[in-house]
């Protein structure tokens, strides 16, 4: 059974790589198809912050299994 924490991190990655999903698949090119630059160069930084936690958060999961902690 996974403890609280270890499931908020599977959570957090989940929910996470939706809203990137939803990033790249709409978002940005709704902005761009609208000419909204600025918008369009919001959804690129968020997309680019989130996948960078996304990737700290799986390197967490990816030690704690190592450790069989997980």
């Amino acid at each position: 059974m996974l403890s609280n924490c270890n499931y908020n991190k599977i959570r957090l990655l989940h929910d996470l790589s939706r809203i990137v999903w939803y990033l790249k698949k709409h978002a940005k090119e709704d902005a761009k198809a609208e000419g909204h630059e600025d918008c369009h160069k919001m959804c690129e930084e968020l997309e680019a912050d989130m996948e960078r936690h996304m990737d700290k958060i799986k390197a967490t999961i990816t030690g704690l299994a190592k450790e069989d902690k997980l």
